[in-house]
């Protein structure tokens, strides 16, 4: 039986005992894993069923919501170090200008996706560092609401 020479950590899956050293697998368990789990070419997910077993999951959980305010016009910045698997990213209703939105670079005045007051746009991504964005006016808002 082959063995387990790097054990993989699921944040979804705690394994206990956590594995040690280097335990057997056989090869009908080998063939289980690689069905249960997936790869997005930068980590490794646990496939999710819903209880009617429909194997396509519509919302996933959100895991926070953040508020961006430009301090200036011509405002840019860049999401945070968190790791998600979605981000739904929308303008304020009550705001003047227009934020343009790029992922894995810079965004600036006509660089990007652009949203006007009320406007949305959802992204996957792995983590909210490769969003992003440019006010054009300050005192804007963008709400930032991310999943697990």
């Amino acid at each position: 039986m082959p063995e387990i020479i790097n054990p993989l950590t699921f944040d979804d899956l705690p394994v206990k005992p956590p594995l040690v050293g280097r335990p057997l697998i056989s090869e009908d368990l080998q063939q289980t894993v690689a069905l249960l789990v997936g790869w997005d070419k930068a980590t490794r997910r646990l496939v999710s069923v819903s209880p009617s077993g429909v194997l396509h999951i519509a919302q996933s959980p959100v895991k926070g919501i953040i508020n961006a305010l430009a301090a200036s016009n011509g405002f840019t910045g860049q999401g945070d170090n968190i790791s998600t698997s979605e981000v739904l990213i929308k303008a304020k209703p009550t705001n003047t200008g227009t934020i343009w939105i790029n992922i894995s670079a810079a965004a600036a005045n006509n660089v990007g996706y652009p949203l006007d007051a009320g406007e949305y746009v959802v992204f996957s991504v792995n983590n909210l560092h490769s969003v992003n964005y440019y006010f054009t006016t300050k005192d804007d808002w963008g709400i930032v609401v991310y999943t697990k």
